[in-house]
């Protein structure tokens, strides 16, 4: 089928697993009836999607395959993964620990959630300090962890806990077109705290009403280091720091896929996993204490977790409210993959719908109940999602479900009501959500 043959030719560089897709598409052709492979032929793959959910009973059957050919190439892609193994930029760069390694007590993988500042998926690890459970952490001293330079500085000041405190982001260039960002960082080096007297290159202003933050930055900066130099520290009793935000960029790889990567600042589409960058020993050290912040242990399908995990014409992914909502961060909606429990996902939910939180639920690859993301479909109908886990932190005690519905390619429906989905289930006031962020 020369249109499918079309879109596995034409689809981003980064949906790995298009071409398992079309082939499989194509081997299934028979199974495919005819008004829904003229769409097909008319308006391409991707533009048929939306239509062919108006065809009925040959919309039912397009689907079927549809689905089953996501969840073949999906594996495909896996094995194919697995057994060439991703290029890592960097990869080895870091070579000495950034903090002690009796004040490690954990590290969180890409994806962590806490909306609604994260409500999409985080792009960055964090490594626990002593004391974040009880989220009041000692003075820890934070080390450059390889030879470079650094190259920016910037800080962020907020009230957000009742009292104003300042923290620090710091940017190392260690491999061509590779550099490292620590954030959270509570104090400075009196070399580096000097080199910000400076006029700053850029200052913003964002985030919400009762949430906000002001950041400035210095982005002149040219300060060689070397591996284990004292750059500053982590934590203290007077800040609210429990964690070292530690971020990866490769500035000279492609774009990671986004359907709408305007909506992304260009460092999320370039962030890599910060952990698979340092030398053997220590990633293979880090990798054992891969958990979340309430303690839950990261499965081996984890890996380094996930940021981008957009699907095209399904449900997985980010999306955006269609109507417009005052303050940075409170459009967002993700229904993405839990960053610990490769057999969990999640609905992520700034405002708009639900107070802020997120909804953890164990996924099945068939039915309507609970359904993989990535498998509710343009024109399937619409699924329920409930039985939540102990550690979501959106219910409030009464029994709860989200119903979902991607009306097209590009337009979502969803609705959190009471009740289970052993009820019977259908829309009362849905709010509509869309693949691209208003400007």
């Amino acid at each position: 089928m020369a249109a499918i043959e079309a879109f596995v030719t034409n689809a981003d560089s980064d949906w790995g697993s298009a071409p398992y897709l079309g082939d499989c598409m194509i081997r299934n052709e028979q199974q495919l009836l005819n008004a829904s492979k003229q769409l097909v032929v008319e308006n391409g793959l991707l533009g048929a999607l939306p239509l062919i959910g108006g065809l009925g009973g040959d919309g039912t059957s397009f689907f079927m395959v549809w689905d089953e050919c996501q969840v073949e190439a999906e594996e495909l892609l896996a094995i194919a993964a697995s057994t060439t193994g991703p290029t890592v930029p960097c990869q080895g760069a870091l070579t000495t620990l950034p903090i002690d390694r009796q004040s490690i007590m954990g590290v969180v993988p890409l994806g962590h959630l806490n909306p609604p500042s994260h409500t999409q998926t985080t792009d960055h690890v964090y490594f626990l300090l002593p004391g974040y459970e009880e989220e009041i952490s000692p003075s820890v001293d934070l080390l450059a962890p390889a030879q470079g330079t650094v190259v920016q500085l910037s800080s962020s000041t907020s009230d957000t806990t009742g009292q104003t405190f300042t923290d620090w982001k710091i940017e190392i260039s260690v491999c061509a077109g590779g550099t490292i960002r620590f954030g959270h960082v509570s104090t400075i080096s009196a070399e580096l705290l000097a080199l910000t007297e400076a006029v700053p290159d850029a200052c913003d202003r964002y985030g919400y009403e009762g949430y906000m933050f002001d950041s400035c930055s210095w982005r002149q900066i040219d300060v060689p280091v070397s591996a284990g130099d004292f750059l500053g520290t982590l934590g203290g009793l007077d800040t609210p720091n429990t964690a070292l935000d530690f971020w990866a960029y490769d500035w000279d790889g492609d774009l990671h896929f986004a359907i709408d990567p305007s909506a992304q600042p260009e460092g999320i589409l370039r962030s890599q996993c910060a952990l698979d960058w340092f030398v053997d020993d220590l990633r293979t050290e880090f990798y054992a204490q891969r958990m979340e912040f309430g303690g839950i242990r990261a499965d081996e399908g984890i890996g380094c977790g996930k940021v981008f995990q957009d699907v095209v014409g399904a449900a997985k992914g980010f999306w955006y409210s269609t109507v417009e909502v005052g303050g940075k961060w409170l459009d967002h909606l993700a229904l993405v993959d839990d960053n610990v429990r490769s057999d969990h996902q999640v609905v992520s939910v700034a405002s708009m719908l639900a107070n802020p939180g997120y909804w953890i639920f164990q996924k099945q690859s068939t039915g309507t109940v609970n359904r993989d993301f990535a498998q509710v479909t343009a024109g399937s109908g619409v699924y329920c999602y409930d039985a939540f886990t102990a550690d979501s932190t959106g219910p409030s005690g009464a029994t709860d479900r989200f119903l979902i519905e991607v009306v097209d390619t590009d337009t979502l429906r969803i609705e959190h009501q009471g009740g289970s989905c052993g009820s019977s289930f259908s829309f009362s006031s849905p709010h509509v959500y869309s693949r691209y962020e208003m400007k």
